[in-house]
């Protein structure tokens, strides 16, 4: 918008036009354009800093970029006061604070701050002003997408000197192609070209090692302390410029991004979130330095595993999961997990994808294998009695150890005792596994239900439970009464979607669950469960209601 509204203001004063006109003219047009690319946050500023900056050529006046900048910002927060906490007032007004503050310490800790003029000195003011940009917004890019980019301080050297560029052919481009068809046309493919090599040239940087950092959300008061110390350093650089207030901004920043990690790793014990994902599942397991997915996918919510379970897994500081877990094809359960397979290179990266036992696979289990493969995850199919402990943990049956923290798989069942039935691939085999820390036990059952009920209650591998994740989303057909007497479990815990087609969860299933006086949790009114235990105590926290 600078390019445009600039440009427009310097032709129009070349041309002889007066002051008044030139800055109207200029105004004018950026406010068409405003409104025409939907009047973000973003736009609105850049349109109310050029206001102003207009207004002070029209009057002979000196334009000063933190007054403009000020006064854009209390127009805005008047108008919307909740835009104070929206991303995209948060990075288009910290982007600009950042270089007002943090360039010049920059620059005198770089040397580049002095009257001479060379390439070092051009290219010191280019990294000190990308390096000011990245670290003021380095608070709302953790709080907000909870990685960073740390070669995006020297790719903003490639990417900024070619927006004129790109503006220049896109905007005469768009005229030509009504005037001269083929011109417009060689005009906005040479704009396209250089955004296609923008996304190539990020996709690299991504790829290379330390390409991004997945730190995970930040607390409040940890955003607060940091700026507080950036602006005390801002401070005292005022008072007394020196390069030490550059080298403790680095340490500052590091500080953030390592304090903000460890307090994500940091789980004493472990923590299990239900993920709502609408009507399918989505859980995470993270403990003993081992994080699982258990299935994730959704019928109801369009990119489950982009828009739902990925945020969550950053937001937590993980970045690679070890296992995930699909307890059988339906697409409630795989959707999101086909999403994270196909953009691991990206986002999440996932070590192991666990299916069924072989002979209850089916084609979507197969596609979602192959898709697996392609994406460089290996595939393998559990049994039932195998188990998985965490990080460094001897694989002993002994868990009665607090340190122990083992998931074993109990079904479905491949030997099927005589006079029982076999279960049929889907909802029948489901994958059912039983998870022990200490003293705490949780079930999980996918969508088992019918005969992989019955056999489970019938071949003497159930338990009693402290916490059930109750199968099926709730149906009818799932979470029988001899279940539940097998089971025993203090607290039950449904993931279905609100107004679900389904009804689910069915009034039987809750009666059962209300009978036997179990606390039940239910994703459609309680947002993401949280369960917490060190193996001894154990805590379960709702997103929007507490019980």
């Amino acid at each position: 918008m600078s390019f445009i509204g600039s440009g427009l203001y310097g032709f129009l004063r070349k041309r002889g036009v007066g002051f008044p006109v030139s800055g109207a003219v200029g105004t004018i047009v950026l406010l068409f354009y405003t409104v025409m690319t939907g009047a973000s946050i973003s736009a609105l500023r850049a349109l109310i800093m050029f206001s102003v900056r207009m207004g002070a050529e029209v009057t002979g006046r000196d334009y000063d970029l933190p007054t403009s900048l000020a006064v854009a910002a209390a127009l805005l927060s008047a108008k919307d006061p909740l835009c104070l906490s929206d991303a995209g007032f948060l990075f288009s007004f910290g982007s600009l604070c950042g270089i007002c503050m943090l360039t010049p310490l920059f620059e005198c800790l770089f040397g580049c701050g002095t009257e001479k003029k060379n390439i070092w000195t051009h290219m010191g003011k280019a990294v000190s002003a990308s390096l000011a940009v990245n670290l003021f917004l380095l608070g709302p890019m953790l709080y907000f997408y909870f990685e960073i980019p740390p070669y995006s301080v020297f790719l903003n050297l490639f990417v900024i000197p070619a927006l004129p560029v790109i503006m220049g052919t896109g905007l005469s481009g768009s005229v030509m192609i009504l005037l001269v068809k083929p011109i417009g046309i060689i005009l906005l493919k040479s704009s396209g070209v250089i955004l296609w090599a923008y996304d190539r040239l990020c996709s690299a940087a991504v790829m290379l090692p330390f390409g991004r950092i997945t730190a995970g959300k930040p607390s409040v008061q940890l955003l607060v302390a940091y700026y507080v110390i950036l602006f005390a350093l801002y401070g005292m650089y005022r008072r007394f410029p020196k390069k030490i207030w550059g080298y403790m901004l680095f340490v500052s920043a590091a500080f953030l991004i390592v304090l903000c990690g460890a307090k994500n790793r940091d789980i004493e014990g472990i923590k299990i979130t239900v993920l709502d994902v609408g009507q399918g599942d989505g859980i995470v397991l993270s403990g003993k330095g081992k994080n699982y997915l258990i299935d994730g996918g959704s019928s109801d919510v369009k990119q489950a595993g982009a828009q739902r379970i990925e945020p969550y897994l950053l937001s937590e500081g993980i970045g690679c999961l070890d296992y995930v877990f699909v307890t059988h094809g339906d697409e409630d359960h795989i959707s999101g997990i086909r999403e994270l397979l196909e953009g691991q290179k990206l986002g999440v990266r996932i070590d192991t994808l666990v299916l069924p036992p072989e002979e209850y696979h089916d084609e979507k289990l197969a596609d979602l294998a192959r898709i697996a493969v392609e994406n460089g995850t290996r595939v393998v199919s559990v049994k039932t009695g195998a188990n998985i402990y965490g990080r460094g943990e001897r694989q002993t049956e002994k868990n009665d150890s607090k340190e122990v923290m083992r998931l074993r798989c109990i079904g479905p069942l491949t030997d099927i005792p005589q006079g029982l039935t076999k279960p049929k691939a889907g909802n029948e085999a489901s994958l059912v596994l039983e998870f022990s820390y200490g003293n705490f036990d949780m079930l999980f059952t996918g969508d088992v239900e019918g005969a992989g009920e019955e056999l489970l209650v019938k071949s003497d591998v159930l338990r009693k439970y402290e916490i059930l994740k109750c199968a099926h989303h709730g149906s009818k057909n799932s979470g029988t009464a001899a279940f539940l007497e097998k089971t025993d479990p203090r607290a039950a815990i449904i993931s279905a979607g609100i107004d679900n087609r389904y009804g689910h969860p069915h009034e039987e299933t809750l009666n059962r669950l209300k009978k036997r006086k179990v606390k039940t949790y239910n994703t459609q009114t309680d947002g993401a469960v949280t369960i917490k235990s060190d193996g001894i105590q154990i805590s379960i926290e709702s997103f929007l209601l507490s019980k």
